[in-house]
């Protein structure tokens, strides 16, 4: 008989919500989550819809299900999700203990009624919510729930056509006196530090949108990166961090034109993430993705292409591996390439073929309940 053991590393980063799993469950979350990280999407939402009857609204459960469903841009299936569980609180003798829970998943919807019925009245109420619960907590004593109200609290704002200062938008957490930074980069430097380097990396694309240069972007990536150079036992995989930050670095550097530096982090997202593969023995969406998009982003900050095909023809793999959020971006850069004044390309492209990569991009909206950039 084999006898189930805690994992040595975890993937999540609600591990306060796992006390009510059995250990099988446990391990299976763990494991969509981690196929979830690495962009094999198929294989996690599969173990997903493997859980049956009170452990599909297992709040844990349920969070990690939406933000699963939210990274592949299938928005409609997300506030299924997000609705079930919200729904399984309500009707739970132990409403109260989930508060918490019960509030970020109110932001979800909120953020989901934004992108499927273009409706903002609930972003406005849940960002009034979550500074209300979060107003008083230091940062020093947040949870990990709330490091996902923090996450929601910054992003809502940008799913509508309001500033933050029409969502009479305050700032949580509050710094002390003397911090230089505030808000998410507060919370951010204070989970590296504290060695909670999942919940540090959850936050840091929302950080960086919010920065006001790049080169505070990069330093922000470097930062996290240099905290998990310092830690030398953590129960947090510091390696796939590393990695992940590594390819977050690469895009930037593509994007920028800068070649020398896109090269060296190209290798270092290589080798942590090839390393990460060895240790838990799974393949990886996430290296062939974003290396592949990376070198499309180069040639276009250098202008040494790529062709509308190329992009087409990423499009079409980000499709076959259910990563509809790229293929999305892959169709747009497509479109734009095929359309823009400037592009050598453009006017050898056949009215026809534009309108095919139209409908394609509309139905691929349509089918995910999405209204965003439909032309």
């Amino acid at each position: 008989m084999t006898v189930l053991k805690y994992p040595d590393v975890f993937y999540g980063s609600l591990t306060s919500l796992y006390q009510n799993l059995d250990i099988s469950t446990l391990l299976q979350l763990e494991k969509a989550i981690l196929h979830r990280n690495l962009r094999n999407f198929f294989e996690s939402l599969a173990i997903f819809d493997s859980f049956t009857g009170f452990v599909a609204t297992e709040p844990v459960v349920c969070l990690e299900h939406t933000w699963t469903l939210l990274a592949q841009y299938r928005f409609r299936e997300a506030h299924k999700i997000a609705t079930r569980g919200l729904f399984a609180i309500h009707n739970s003798l132990v409403r109260n203990e989930n508060h918490g829970v019960a509030i970020v998943l109110r932001a979800f919807l909120a953020g989901l009624d934004a992108l499927v019925e273009k409706s903002t009245h609930g972003c406005f109420e849940s960002v009034t919510e979550i500074y209300d619960w979060l107003r008083p907590v230091v940062v020093e004593d947040i949870t990990d729930v709330q490091v996902w109200a923090v996450n929601l609290y910054y992003y809502l704002p940008t799913l509508t056509e309001h500033t933050k200062d029409k969502f009479h938008f305050r700032t949580i957490p509050v710094p002390s006196a003397d911090s230089p930074v505030s808000g998410i980069t507060l919370l951010r430097k204070h989970l590296q530090e504290a060695g909670r380097f999942n919940e540090a990396l959850f936050l840091l694309d929302t950080d960086i949108a919010l920065l006001p240069s790049k080169d505070a972007e990069i330093e922000a990536m470097e930062s996290l990166r240099s905290s998990c150079d310092l830690e030398s036992s953590s129960t947090q995989p510091v390696g796939y961090i590393q990695g992940a930050v590594a390819l977050k670095l690469v895009l930037m550097y593509a994007e920028l034109g800068d070649e020398e530096a896109y090269r060296e982090e190209m290798f270092n997202a290589a080798a942590a993430l090839s390393m990460t593969q060895e240790e838990i023995g799974a393949h990886s969406n996430l290296l062939r993705t974003d290396t592949w998009l990376a070198r499309l982003e180069l040639g276009r900050a250098t202008r040494k292409g790529p062709t509308p095909e190329a992009w087409e023809a990423f499009a079409d793999y980000a499709s076959k591996v259910g990563d509809y959020r790229v293929e999305v971006k892959a169709l747009t850069a497509a479109l734009e390439g095929m359309i823009n004044p400037e592009s050598k390309l453009a006017d050898d492209v056949l009215p026809e073929n534009k309108e095919l990569l139209r409908e394609r991009l509309d139905g691929l909206y349509t089918r995910l309940g999405s209204f965003f950039q439909k032309s």
